[in-house]
């Protein structure tokens, strides 16, 4: 989940507010489960996606050519969803807007997982890419601003709990897919969403239309080295994690047909160990440089798809799945605080720009992912993930100045923002 990041600071928001403790005194949720509720929400019904995704395209005779066309499709509107966010929730709040995308959501998805025909699955994919687009971007604002109210770092528990919904969807998505009621998937997944929305409309606190994203602003210091390598490789980790989130379950329903019911477990293992290293992100990184976390992280992730690409069975390929997970955990936090280390940039001004950048390699990639299935195999479309990841490697290498001690920041935590 990726997008405009909110600005690092918010004029009129408060940076505490205890007065979320009287609602939770008369049995009201806080704000701050309400919005952790939407984050896991929506990693149940990303994750039931991707564990289904292989008998869904297997029921509709798509193959993936056409599949990787769908994701490419999807891609762009989320990415446009995303950079919209900010006007739409100018105009009806953020509030109002998380309670109308969660509401949506659920009827979409539904529809998508029980789609039997091409146009039944690109769709509802394209709808879903625009809603899903607008839930990213407006639930990573509301959080934003809990946090800073909270005055407590937050946000690398919300991932942390969007990628473990993500691990149970897809344990559900994988099984229910290939049952004789796969129906059942889009109502969990349903339900869940519809909660977060009562629990958002009783716990959030009314806005007056807060800023979730905006114009970058263009100027020599954002076009910096610096920023537009660490925007292309943070890319290149959201474009693999979604390819691993995408097209695992495709290439180990390939690999074992006779276990399809579990081929939504390469999925399910990505998102609980990036859950399990993500939430332990800042920890970490109190042992390490930014620098030196993110070369780690990306040769880990590169290895994880170096293992998959080997193409040694469903064990070693959920195992790499895996790798991928933890490798990828990491990048963006990491990267983002290099970002706003940059001197003479802000930090809403410099994660606005590496937002801007990391777009770029994640349009184009599902569609070369597909051609490269289509022509060769998975395993060679992930071989060339992995490259992909080696050369970010080298690129942070060889163009991202080791900082001294001294002059290490960590995020903030209205900069504390961590897409997948």
């Amino acid at each position: 989940m990726t997008g405009e990041p909110p600005p690092a600071t918010s004029p009129g928001l408060p940076t505490s507010a205890p007065a979320a403790l009287p609602a939770a005194k008369f049995g009201i949720p806080s704000p701050r489960w309400a919005i952790a509720a939407t984050f896991f929400a929506f990693g149940v019904a990303s994750g039931s996606w991707s564990g289904s995704s292989a008998a869904i395209l297997a029921r509709a005779s798509v193959d993936a050519w056409a599949f990787g066309v769908a994701l490419t499709c999807f891609t762009g509107a989320y990415l446009a969803a995303m950079s919209s966010g900010g006007v739409v929730a100018r105009r009806f709040t953020v509030k109002g807007t998380l309670i109308a995308v969660l509401l949506t959501i659920g009827p979409v998805l539904a529809a998508l997982l029980l789609a039997s025909t091409a146009i039944g699955i690109f769709v509802p994919l394209i709808a879903y890419g625009v809603l899903a687009g607008m839930l990213d971007a407006t639930m990573n604002a509301e959080g934003a601003r809990i946090e800073r109210r909270l005055g407590t770092p937050i946000f690398a528990r919300l991932h942390g709990g969007a990628s473990a919904g993500g691990a149970i969807g897809a344990i559900l998505g994988s099984v229910l897919a290939t049952s004789a009621a796969p129906w059942a998937l889009g109502m969990i997944a349903e339900a869940g969403l519809a909660a977060a929305a009562v629990l958002v409309a009783l716990a959030i606190e009314p806005d007056a239309g807060d800023r979730v994203g905006g114009p970058i602003p263009i100027r020599a210091r954002i076009l910096s080295r610096s920023l537009v390598v660490l925007g292309l490789t943070i890319g290149v980790s959201i474009t693999c994690e979604s390819a691993t989130i995408s097209w695992s379950a495709l290439l180990l329903r390939r690999e074992a047909p006779q276990w399809a019911a579990f081929a939504g477990l390469g999925a399910a293992f990505f998102f609980a160990c990036q859950a399990t290293f993500r939430v332990n992100a800042d920890a970490l990184r109190s042992h390490a440089a930014d620098r030196t976390m993110l070369l780690l992280s990306f040769l880990v992730a590169a290895a994880g798809l170096g293992l998959v690409a080997v193409h040694l069975g469903f064990a070693t390929s959920v195992v790499g799945f895996a790798i991928v997970g933890i490798g990828t955990a990491a990048i963006v936090p990491c990267g983002f605080a290099l970002a706003t280390s940059q001197p003479r940039v802000s930090a809403g001004a410099a994660i606005s720009a590496v937002a801007f950048f990391g777009g770029f390699p994640r349009l184009p990639a599902p569609l070369a992912t597909g051609a490269i299935a289509s022509v060769f195999s998975l395993s060679t479309a992930f071989s060339c993930l992995a490259a992909l990841l080696l050369v970010a490697f080298a690129a942070v290498l060889v163009f991202i100045p080791a900082q001294p001690r001294a002059a290490r920041t960590h995020l903030t935590p209205s900069q504390r923002r961590l897409p997948s």
